[in-house]
Order: C-alpha cells, then sequence, then structure tokens
C-alpha cells in the first residue's frame, strides 16, 4: 500500500513537473515574441533603406530613397511591415528558445566547454530561425523592391516560392548568430570579471553593439545574396548563390559585396541589442 501510494506521488510530481515545462516554455515564447516586435516596429525604415541598397548595389542612389520617403513616408518606409512583424515574432522566439534550450544541454553535460558551448547554442539559434525568417523576409524584401505581396508569391511559385533563398538565409543567420552570441556573452563574462558585477540594462545594450557590429560585417556578404535571391520578381530565373556571388564579383567588384553595410551597421547591432535586453528585461518580470 505504501508503495503504491509512493508511486501515485512520484506519477503526479512528474506530471507537475511536465506541465511546468510546458508552462515555461510558453512564457518564454510570448517574451521573445513580445521583445521582437517591439524592438523590429523601430527599426523597420532602416531595414527598407538596407534592403534597396543591398538589391540594386550600383543603380542604388540616396537621391531616390529620400524622395520616395518624402512622398510616401510611412507606405514606402514601412512596406512589408505587417507580413515582417506576424514573421518575425515566431522567428526570433525560436532563435531564443534554441539559443537557450541548446546552452542549457551543453552546460548540463559540457561544463568546461564554455567557449564551444556558446559556439553551437548560437549556430543552433541561426539554423532555427530560418524556418519562419526566410519566408518573412521573402514576402518583407519583395514587397520593398518589388511592391508584390504574398498572394503574388503563392500563385506563381507556390508555398516553395516562399523559401527561395533559404540556403543564403541559412548561411547568413549561422554565421550571424554564432558571431554575435558567442561575442556578446565573451563581453558579458569581461564586463563582470573588470567590474565585479553583472552589467544592467544599459550597460549591457552597449555590449551588444561591437558584437553586432563585428557580426554584421562578417554576414554582409552572405545577406547581399540573399537579398538579390529574394528581391527578384515571381517568376524570374532563379540563380544560385554561386551565381550571384560570381556574378556580384566580376560585373560589379568585390566591394558590392558589402553593399548595404552601413544601414546594416545601424539597424542589426541595434536590433539584436535592444531584443536581446528587451528579452532579458521581460523574463525578469514575468518569469522569475
Amino acid at each position: 500500500m505504501t508503495n503504491t501510494k509512493a508511486l501515485q506521488q512520484q506519477q503526479t510530481t512528474i506530471s507537475a513537473l511536465r506541465r511546468h515545462s510546458w508552462v515555461t516554455a510558453g512564457q518564454d515564447f510570448a517574451v521573445s515574441a513580445s521583445a521582437a516586435w517591439l524592438a523590429h516596429l523601430l527599426h523597420h525604415p532602416l531595414y527598407t533603406l538596407k534592403s534597396q541598397m543591398m538589391f540594386h548595389g550600383p543603380r542604388f542612389r540616396f537621391k531616390t530613397f529620400f524622395r520616395s520617403s518624402a512622398n510616401e513616408p510611412v507606405r514606402f518606409l514601412y512596406r512589408g511591415l505587417a507580413a515582417r512583424l506576424v514573421g518575425i515574432m515566431p522567428e526570433k522566439a525560436m532563435k531564443m528558445q534554441a539559443w537557450t534550450t541548446v546552452g542549457r544541454y551543453m552546460e548540463r553535460n559540457h561544463e568546461n566547454l564554455t567557449y564551444t558551448k556558446w559556439i553551437v547554442a548560437g549556430a543552433s539559434a541561426g539554423a532555427a530561425t530560418t524556418l519562419i525568417g526566410c519566408p518573412s523576409e521573402r514576402i518583407m524584401v519583395l514587397a520593398q523592391i518589388q511592391k508584390q505581396g504574398v498572394i503574388a508569391v503563392i500563385r506563381s511559385a507556390g508555398l516553395n516560392g516562399l523559401y527561395h533563398g533559404w540556403t543564403a538565409t541559412l548561411y547568413r543567420d549561422i554565421v550571424f548568430n554564432t558571431t554575435f552570441f558567442s561575442l556578446r556573452e565573451l563581453f558579458v563574462l569581461k564586463y563582470e570579471k573588470r567590474i565585479g558585477e553583472e552589467p544592467q540594462a544599459f550597460a549591457r545594450v552597449a555590449l551588444g553593439l561591437p558584437a553586432g557590429c563585428i557580426a554584421s560585417v562578417v554576414g554582409c556578404p552572405h545577406d547581399v545574396i540573399k537579398t538579390r535571391m529574394q528581391g527578384k520578381k515571381v517568376g524570374s530565373n532563379y540563380q544560385s548563390c554561386l551565381q550571384i556571388f560570381k556574378d556580384i564579383v566580376k560585373n560589379e567588384g568585390p566591394r558590392h559585396l558589402m553593399k548595404g553595410l552601413v544601414p546594416r551597421l545601424i539597424v542589426v547591432p541595434s536590433f539584436m541589442s535592444v531584443f536581446y535586453v528587451i528579452n532579458e528585461e521581460l523574463e525578469k518580470l514575468f518569469l522569475r
């Protein structure tokens, strides 16, 4: 009888723990999604500038961009916003969930591999984002460049058309997130050792900026290639990453692989740093 009661209590405890883990995962997801939504809302006009510069390359003119911005400031600068906001919430939530889950697993099973943990967790976060990030960015870039929406993509190429440029997105996100997360954690660790305390929100934003800048430079060529692939009019001939790379180097020059770096350096580091800190602060507020 005693053994039966003990077994029932054990089963009840296990069930409660499972429910708690699902609730916690759901809360983590909601917090990360909210942080992503707020951060992107502030940065979308710069994403429009970045997409225009990367897609048009040497044909891009600031004069034309500013004229369009002045004529239709909201409609032009925020084109593609709705689709991106829908996609970015689950995308960034998946990013942080992958980063946290893989990081915790590595910490439990490979306690001494600090730098390896950051690299593996960062790469996992980058790979996870492409499942949602690729189609939402495809729709955003098409809206920004060609004024085409999701209906045009699905009618012409089906659902597969939403994943046009997935390989380039995967390359970019793995490179960027591995670099960003690893450097950001390294900078925070160095700060804590030197100052002797955990950095506050403003300091964490500041520490994330150089990490984001370095990651943006490293990932810029992949972003240019991705934007060229995703910004092409629906129904255009397909070009692989390698074909686009060779075309840019041959016809425009290698420097155009870094086209759009300036707005990328403005928008991406600040977005990721602000998003990361908002996510941490929301976790403190609702999950602890």
